[in-house]
């Protein structure tokens, strides 16, 4: 692990534990700037409670595509007009993206990890979900979200998952 890495999961694993202390439930939210406006991205920690495997994908399709059925009111961000499920969608990767096949075995096998869940219910595994587009800012001070379809999706750029918050390279 670099030290980078290091670094970003101690400072994750005690903004956890400094959450889980005060009582917050609600993840931090990254906001990015966007081609279009902000973007809200979170650290969520995927959970064997808040899946519904039986209607979730088993196999990544064209693209590494899947999508996992939540339940909303396991997901930290309000979402008032899911009543079954919250859908989180992994996007499409095209073929001819460079590293399109390692970007496509990259989702396989989190979608494995994630699966996997089903059969250790103690476990968790960290993804990172975008927002948009179906969000909107509650409040600005403090940052209070609500989604307002039954969709996210997995932070994806450059025809990847992006497996952190940060800002991307311009």
């Amino acid at each position: 692990m670099t030290r980078a890495a290091l670094a970003g999961c101690l400072c994750l694993c005690l903004s956890l534990v400094l959450g889980l202390a005060s009582g917050r439930t609600v993840p931090a939210i990254a906001v990015n700037p966007g081609r279009y406006g902000p973007y809200y991205h979170m650290h969520l920690v995927l959970t064997a409670t808040m899946i519904d495997f039986a209607a979730s994908d088993r196999l990544a399709r064209s693209g590494g595509q899947f999508e996992l059925r939540l339940h909303p009111e396991h997901f930290p961000i309000p979402a008032p007009h899911c009543r079954n499920s919250l859908i989180l969608r992994m996007p499409w990767t095209a073929p001819n993206v460079p590293d399109a096949a390692k970007k496509i075995a990259a989702k396989q096998a989190l979608l494995a990890r994630i699966l996997a869940l089903e059969q250790v219910p103690n476990a968790v595994v960290l993804v990172v979900v975008e927002l948009n587009p179906y969000v909107e800012v509650i409040s600005r001070t403090p940052l209070r979200l609500q989604l307002t379809q039954c969709n996210v999706f997995f932070r994806h750029a450059f025809g990847g998952y992006i497996d952190d918050t940060q800002p991307l390279p311009q």
